[in-house]
Parts: C-alpha cells; structure tokens; sequence
C-alpha cells in the first residue's frame, strides 16, 4: 500500500496488518499487540481511531510491521497531527502532511516504454531525515570516508543506523562504497524553498539540532538569538548584510584544509507582527 496517500496513521496500521496477514499467517493484531505492550483491546480502540498510541507504542509498531526510516517519520507527523488539540498547530501539521504526499506523487518512477529503464532517481528520501545530511557531510572526512561506522560515537547514534543511512544513499548514488569505504560522492544536492519538503525538512532539521546543542559541550557550540524591534528598511539591511558575511564564510569554507570537523549554521529572520 502507498502510506502516503492516507492521513490517518490507525488506518495504516489496520490496512498494513491485513495486507501483510495474507502472505504471513503469524502477522496479526494480537502479535502486534503484544510487540507493542498493550492489550489487544486497547490496539482495537486505536484501529478504530477511538484512541491514540504513544510515540513509543508506535515506535514499536513500526519496527513489528518492518516500516522504512521515511515511513516510520511519516506516522510520527500523523500521530502528532492525531493527538494536536492546537487548531491552527493542527492545520499548520496538516499543511506538512499534505505537501509530503504532494512530493511522492510527483516523484514515482519515470519508465522510458522503449528501453524499460528507470531514468530518474528518487533522491526525496535524503531530505526526509536530516540525519542523512549529516552523514554525508561527515565522509568528506578522510577517517570517516575510510571507516564510515566509527562516525556513530561521534553521532550518538547506534552503528546499525549508520549503516542503514550508507545503504541509502548508495542506493541514490550520493555515494559509491566499495570494500567497507567510501570511494566517490555527490554534493551538487539542494532544497530549494519552493519545495514540497522544505516545511519538515527545515523542521526536521531544528530539531535535530537543538538535541545536538543540548548534548555537547558548551565550547563546542555557538548560540545566539534576539527578537528586536525595527522596520522592513532595517530588516532589509540585516538581511543582505547576512548575504555578505555568507559570501565570506563560502570562501572560507572553500579553502578549509584539512577537513576535519562538519559544522551546522542557520539563520533565521521573519516577522512576528506581519504574516
């Protein structure tokens, strides 16, 4: 089934348990149930959408029905959409949701008739899960490009995802991976604002953030935010002369030798007066 056609995670899960009930006899919601940690009448209020999981409950859901990192984040967003008792939080979720599923249509194969050759490849997944950029990012250090798995301490993540992540972007042919190394990747890969999945990845990605800050060292990171009071002339101002000190940091950035750290910067400038 194509789980991002649908906005209600419940159904989902009862449609994923049906499907996979007919190729696998031991797949049922009893078994799910019991992955879960919950009573089989309380997951039969959840398929009703009478009631709601948790973020763990689902968690092991999705690890019991074998769901994709992309598919396990997808319910996640449905859950908070399902459980948000904010309306206009609840519509913003559902704008996120909606522009999700408006990037997997667009983005299903492109046969070519004549030759039956896949010409397109499908590099969505990389936006989806800010952790892939990361990484990425990361192989452009020689130890890592040599010895992808030794990134995870750094991480804080479990070896398995890293490998997880590795074999994904191989498959997008971001990189090429021979012998247990790195031997070639792309970087020409860009999100452009208009995008379909700008919304949750720059969510995604604050997110991720904000939990790296909260667990490395206070000298190993830089903070600052301020909400002032001005005009469109000033914000104007501010804007390009953030423009000009990004010129300069590119020419740093471009002559950085050795590399052996990979850093995260954003800005953020908007109104909170004027929509």
């Amino acid at each position: 089934m194509n789980i991002f056609s649908e906005l209600h995670y419940h159904k989902i899960i009862k449609e994923m348990i049906v499907s996979k009930k007919k190729l696998d006899k031991s797949i049922n919601f009893q078994n799910l149930a019991t992955s879960m940690r919950i009573h089989k009448a309380y997951l039969s209020q959840v398929i009703k959408g009478e009631r709601d999981l948790s973020q763990d409950q689902l968690y092991l859901a999705c690890k019991y029905l074998d769901l994709k990192d992309h598919e396990y984040d997808y319910l996640k967003l449905l859950l908070e959409y399902a459980r948000c008792g904010l309306e206009q939080r609840k519509q913003e979720l559902k704008k996120t949701i909606k522009e999700i599923q408006k990037s997997y249509k667009k983005t299903t194969s492109h046969i070519d008739v004549k030759k039956h050759k896949r010409e397109n490849i499908n590099r969505d997944d990389y936006f989806l899960d800010p952790l892939n950029q990361v990484v990425h990012m990361c192989l452009s250090i020689p130890k890592y490009k040599k010895d992808p798995k030794s990134m995870a301490q750094v991480l804080f993540i479990p070896q398995k995802k890293i490998v997880t992540i590795l074999q994904k972007l191989e498959s997008m042919k971001i990189i090429k991976i021979e012998s247990g190394q790195v031997t070639d990747q792309a970087f020409d890969l860009h999100l452009p604002r208009n995008s379909a999945l700008f919304s949750a990845w720059n969510s995604s990605l604050n997110d991720l953030a904000m939990n790296r800050i909260k667990i490395i060292s206070e000298n190993k990171s830089y903070n600052f935010a301020v909400i002032f009071g001005a005009n469109e002339a000033v914000k104007n101002q501010v804007h390009d002369a953030f423009l000009q000190f990004l010129k300069k940091v590119k020419k740093l950035v471009e002559k950085a030798d050795p590399i052996d750290e990979v850093f995260q910067m954003r800005f953020d400038l908007f109104s909170w007066t004027n929509c």
